[in-house]
């Protein structure tokens, strides 16, 4: 089976990311729970940027939930 270009790319993203991860965890001394509760927040405003976009590409001041006039 011969892998997709960027597999090995994102596999490397992967073990980047979890390193920095528990460098975190230790660093700062928190339980999974609070680092679940981190990285929900920062998933969180990354969906609500994009939700945003996706709804309103041409009019980036408009909230994800707020009407569009053109519509």
């Amino acid at each position: 089976m011969k892998l997709h270009a960027r597999v090995m790319i994102v596999q490397k993203a992967h073990c980047d990311l979890a390193k920095v991860v528990l460098d975190l965890v230790e660093k700062h001394d928190l339980t999974y729970l609070e680092l679940i509760a981190c990285l929900n927040n920062v998933m969180a405003s990354w969906i609500k940027d994009a939700v945003r976009d996706e709804r309103h590409p041409n009019n980036p001041n408009l909230r994800g939930g707020e009407a569009d006039d053109e519509l």
